[in-house]
């Protein structure tokens, strides 16, 4: 059995007292230049690996982030699992936060009490949440007493929290007028659900702009749900489509992930994308320019976003929070092969 090597073992080689080791571990100038040398040899050639929990606890600092998911009390799915979304944004927060020295700690809770308790657990330094409600958005500024962001979250416009959003309108707005600038009509939007995220509700109320802008009506036979995330509930959309009365020649997804099943069941019906019908996705995931045909989408970057996120957590831990409470991000329209205009 190997034996654990401790701050005592690095002490011995380096023949100095353990005190000074533990000041070369946790930061402190109280040794000279020489000594510090020496006990970094010793810890390298012993391949000393330092008692993280013990630094943390005498720094009260854990050097810990915590990445919370709200999700929905009665889904029995895995958190991060149906959107291909979250590899690219954790990716981004994972990134920055290691240029800083700092790990993240990935979860999922329904309710405040429970991310105050898991918190608390954990010793966390500081905490990103995303897609909260404004209500449990709010509840959890007021109960928890470390730095925290809040990611794809809408609520209370007056809220002091540090919030990070994209221009989701912006991105339904610019989707909806480049369909209807190619003469496209009859505008179907896929969306997960219509009523209760808020996300999707402002990019419905930027697909509503453009139509209203262009003398269109709205209709609400002309938005179909999919009911979540999931690639394979797509299919249901694309469905809907095919069965639908209405001349349908367009639509606008909100999100990447929505226009798998549409183009799937498009394909297996024998039906042709763009030809018989053009779409346009939103996010700009990796995966969506290796489409067949090549996605059309509204491009957030979601790298960048989730640098951005950890940029401001760890301002705010360091006592230096942004100028600006609320950042929002913009979005622009990539246009590739999935879209025609009708003639």
């Amino acid at each position: 059995m190997i034996k654990n090597v401790t701050i005592r073992d690095v002490a011995r080689h380096a023949g100095v007292s353990a005190a000074a080791v533990s000041y070369v571990l946790n930061g402190k100038n109280k040794v000279s230049a020489a000594t510090k040398n020496k006990i970094m040899r010793s810890i390298e050639e012993l391949n000393y690996l330092p008692d993280f929990t013990a630094i943390s606890l005498s720094k009260k600092q854990s050097k810990l982030i915590g990445l919370l998911k709200i999700h929905n009390q009665k889904s029995l799915e895995p958190v991060f699992h149906s959107n291909l979304y979250y590899n690219e944004y954790i990716s981004g927060v994972e990134h920055a936060a290691r240029n800083f020295g700092y790990d993240i700690l990935l979860g999922g809770i329904s309710e405040a009490d429970e991310c105050r308790q898991w918190v608390k657990k954990r010793n966390l330094d500081g905490l990103i949440v995303m897609n909260a409600t404004g209500c449990i958005a709010d509840e959890l500024a007021g109960i928890l007493d470390i730095p925290c962001v809040f990611v794809d979250t809408y609520g209370e416009e007056n809220s002091t929290s540090l919030t990070l959003n994209i221009d989701d309108e912006e991105g339904g707005y610019l989707a909806s007028h480049y369909l209807i600038s190619l003469g496209h009509q009859h505008i179907a939007m896929a969306v997960t659900s219509a009523i209760g995220s808020p996300i999707e509700e402002q990019r419905i109320k930027g697909y509503k702009r453009a139509l209203e802008e262009s003398g269109m009506v709205f209709t609400d036979d002309l938005i179909f749900e999919s009911g979540d995330n999931r690639p394979e509930s797509s299919f249901k959309i694309g469905t809907g489509l095919l069965k639908t009365s209405i001349p349908v020649t367009a639509v606008f997804a909100a999100s990447d992930t929505l226009c798998f099943g549409i183009m799937k069941i498009f394909s297996s019906a024998g039906r042709a994308i763009p030809r018989d019908l053009s779409i346009i996705g939103f996010d700009d995931l990796n995966i969506s320019q290796y489409f067949s045909p090549s996605l059309t989408t509204i491009r957030q970057d979601i790298m960048a976003k989730g640098e951005k996120t950890s940029e401001m957590i760890f301002s705010a831990i360091s006592g230096n929070p942004p100028a600006s409470a609320k950042q929002v991000l913009p979005v622009e329209l990539i246009i590739r092969e999935s879209v025609v205009q009708v003639t």
